[in-house]
């Protein structure tokens, strides 16, 4: 069996490939993070990924962030693709959304986008995958990205926990360790994030805990614009759930395309938990003067996103609002792209200097050292730990696992391509 990571010690631009004598699978094929220190991804190509790709039986992403799955329309045809359900709902309906850019050559990219994911095969929670003698079996995480899964791979009588990105203090992570312990326990070798391990002094809340101070800034503040990932369902519902608790008659408001995501996520989680059901969500154009007089008068809760739309729509609204009652920016998104060189967000700075109270309110989409360390001591590998999607540098074995396993680290990668590849016997 053999396991290339390419890219291994970066976040974003995940790829793992597979391999035994007989067929080869590919797991996630990402794109480089926005505005990451490298311009351009040598992979954004057709022949760079025809060549990645070539003999490959198939591909299966963990979740649909662009870096996991930002490069799936170049893949050729012939080879299938997997994605979770609702997961490939999500990809369709944001490259449906980006066809409205008004560049002729965007439009074409994104339309072939469409295409290829609307012709996306689906996967479903414990129900195993077959290729040749290869079985790839899904299991349900939480992750800032609704449908995120982790994925057991069996072949050639070893056992491989691809991990994908993942978190335990999610409203949906009370499943993460019983769902290792008693489907998966121990295994050969294990491919797992790192995402954390340079952000080990950010405080981590709780979804829950978010959502509760969400509350205690609602309270003082009756306007209030919330700029998080519009794709990110338990973020979102932090937000709702704080909204609907502590004002019940205030409007939840969004742009089209975010209500059309909303309303995917009520039918789907939602019907599973009330957390998840976000009920009636209203558009702003300025024309409907009763959902005007509402606002005004109780407040509202509103998500935004950077985009020229939205300001558009912000030029309508702020001019309306009291002058006595100054309305609150909230950011919900990891403070690199706020303050970063090699991360920045112009788009993301812009809208907030719109506004003179901004606050930042965000909890990591990604696993604590602390949760890094329960998985490695539940999936206790026989064979290897390969760290991946994390920072050049970090040291995985400072999450506190034991010596034995400390021993089982695997970190060596080439210096000039930085893929890692491995071949066990």
């Amino acid at each position: 069996m053999q396991i290339t990571i390419h890219r291994a010690t970066q976040i974003g631009g995940q790829i793992t490939s597979i391999s035994t004598n007989r067929v080869s699978i590919i797991i996630d094929l990402g794109h480089n993070l926005p505005n990451h220190t490298e311009n351009e991804d040598a992979y954004d190509n057709d022949s760079a990924i025809a060549g990645i790709t070539e003999g490959c039986s198939a591909i299966l992403y963990t979740h649909y962030h662009g870096d996991h799955i930002g490069l799936f329309h170049h893949v050729p045809d012939s080879i299938p693709q997997y994605i979770g359900e609702v997961a490939k709902q999500v990809v369709c309906r944001k490259y449906k959304q980006l066809c409205f850019l008004r560049e002729p050559s965007l439009q074409q990219k994104y339309r072939r986008a469409l295409t290829v994911a609307s012709g996306m095969h689906m996967f479903h929670e414990k129900q195993t995958l077959r290729f040749g003698d290869i079985s790839v079996t899904p299991y349900f995480v939480s992750h800032s990205a609704y449908d995120a899964y982790m994925f057991l791979i069996e072949a050639e009588g070893k056992r491989i926990l691809h991990t994908g990105d993942f978190r335990g203090h999610g409203y949906l992570s009370k499943g993460l360790l019983p769902t290792v312990q008693k489907y998966i326990g121990q295994v050969d070798v294990l491919i797992i994030e790192g995402t954390m391990l340079a952000r080990k002094d950010e405080t981590i809340l709780t979804e829950r805990a978010l959502s509760q101070k969400a509350a205690e800034l609602m309270k003082e503040h009756k306007y209030v614009f919330v700029h998080c990932s519009s794709t990110d369902m338990e973020r979102l519902a932090s937000f709702k759930n704080a909204t609907r608790s502590m004002f019940p008659k205030r409007p939840l408001l969004a742009d089209e395309y975010q209500k059309d995501i909303l309303a995917l996520f009520s039918e789907t989680a939602g019907k599973k938990s009330a957390c998840f059901d976000f009920g009636k969500v209203y558009t702003y154009s300025g024309k409907n003067p009763k959902l005007k007089e509402w606002m005004l008068k109780e407040g509202f809760t509103m998500f935004v996103r950077a985009s020229a739309s939205f300001n558009n729509l912000l030029d309508l609204i702020l001019p309306t609002l009291p002058l006595e009652e100054k309305p609150l920016f909230i950011y919900s998104m990891w403070e690199g792209y706020i303050n970063r060189d090699d991360t920045r967000n112009e788009d993301y700075i812009n809208l907030q200097n719109r506004f003179t109270e901004v606050t930042q309110l965000h909890t990591s989409g990604h696993a604590t050292t602390d949760t890094l360390r329960r998985i490695c001591e539940l999936a206790n590998p026989r064979l290897a730990i390969l760290p991946i999607h994390r920072d050049r540098g970090t040291d995985f074995s400072s999450i506190g696992i034991s010596s034995r396993l400390q021993e089982k680290i695997i970190t060596t990668s080439c210096k000039l391509c930085n893929d890692m590849y491995i071949e066990f016997l």
